[in-house]
């Protein structure tokens, strides 16, 4: 209950949240908050967090809770900055009318958000018209940042994923064979992507296809060192593979790259991926064992009566809003900013006539059965 207090207390003072002074830095969130459905939850359906995560109206809520707790750190601070948060959904007219007001954007100086697709695409043109630096949290889209060079991309893209697969497993010189694991005629983007990366920097690699005998067991437990960088088409098929050869299990000198998203399939057992040598590349890594970590959820306990939630996006609205606002504090200079955050990693890079996309990413491997790092 707290909770939904205190959520709807923003609600009702989102106009008032910006206040007029001079010497300040200024944030627009625009936020996804479905405000206009206030109306049509139950409030008596609501019986603890999940409950209250599974109203859209709360579906983000994690996020600004997360971004509050990064705010607060400036309160007893010499920096000054304003907050403005707009509850922006799909209503494109609505948005349109926010940025055409030139008083309002003439004082903002960052904007995080909108998270769907079409809104930002119209924020970001005009953020460019304004000169604003504007901040894309979840998107792993590309043609965002054609063109526009105020656009900061936090999510990384399948590119990013083979150029650390090629410091990490080429750039040493461990003569590791490469294959490409997937099923003759697929259409899977992730995996033209890598081929197109992998070709342009001169990489050898193999396919294994499904359908071919001598495709895969054949080819894998020679000795050789090799990396498998799974892009099956489907669940079902994911589930029996790796169920197959987590069975046999003589594969001592292979690593399985494989989406993160199997992780999250119910069906893959993992007793059998823990038997192989499974890693994966992630946005996002919580060391639980971290005091500075612990002390965050600790806080974020006391101020919300509730834990917070990688997956309901508490940490990246901690980490998100923390490292822009540094960024935007020293006036866009990443070198400058001394900031470390929980739950990811920032290294943005400049693309060629575009915006900024983050490179970084985690290299975890389940171990032990627990998600650990690997680097």
């Amino acid at each position: 209950m707290k909770r939904i207090l205190l959520f709807l207390s923003l609600l009702l003072s989102l106009p008032s949240l910006f206040a007029q002074t001079a010497d300040v830095k200024t944030v627009l969130y625009f936020l996804p908050f479905f405000g206009d459905e206030y109306g049509m939850y139950n409030e008596y359906n609501i019986k603890s967090s999940v409950d209250i995560d599974n109203e859209p109206i709360f579906s983000l809520v994690s996020f600004w809770e997360g971004a509050q707790m990064a705010l607060d750190e400036y309160e007893k601070s010499y920096h000054r900055i304003n907050v403005i948060v707009k509850d922006v959904t799909y209503d494109n007219d609505k948005l349109i009318r926010i940025m055409e007001d030139e008083e309002l954007m003439s004082r903002v100086d960052l904007i995080i958000g909108p998270f769907f697709a079409s809104q930002f695409e119209i924020a970001a043109n005009y953020a460019k018209t304004y000169q604003i630096p504007i901040v894309n949290p979840f998107t792993s889209k590309r043609g965002i940042l054609e063109e526009n060079e105020y656009v900061y991309k936090v999510q990384s893209s399948t590119e990013t994923v083979a150029e650390m697969v090629k410091n990490r497993w080429v750039d040493h010189g461990d003569e590791t064979e490469i294959f490409f694991w997937t099923e003759r005629g697929a259409d899977i983007p992730a995996l033209q992507r890598c081929e197109t990366y992998f070709s342009q920097m001169d990489i050898p690699y193999q396919f294994m296809l499904e359908g071919d005998k001598y495709s895969l067991k054949s080819r894998l437990g020679d000795g050789k060192r090799q990396l498998v960088m799974a892009f099956l088409p489907t669940e079902a098929m994911a589930i029996a593979r790796m169920r197959n050869l987590g069975i046999e299990n003589s594969f001592p000198n292979t690593t399985f790259v494989v989406p993160e998203e199997w992780l999250e399939i119910d069906a893959l057992e993992v007793d059998y991926l823990n038997k192989l040598n499974v890693h994966l590349f992630s946005d996002y890594f919580v060391n639980m064992d971290d005091d500075r970590t612990l002390l965050f959820i600790s806080d974020f306990i006391e101020k919300y009566n509730t834990p917070p939630d990688l997956k309901r996006f508490s940490f990246q609205g901690y980490d998100i809003t923390k490292y822009f606002v540094e960024l935007m504090l020293h006036d866009f200079d990443a070198s400058q900013v001394q900031f470390s955050p929980i739950a990811m990693k920032f290294n943005f890079v400049k693309t060629e006539n575009g915006g900024y996309e983050n490179h970084g990413l985690f290299l975890l491997q389940l171990k032990d059965y627990k998600i650990q790092s690997a680097e």
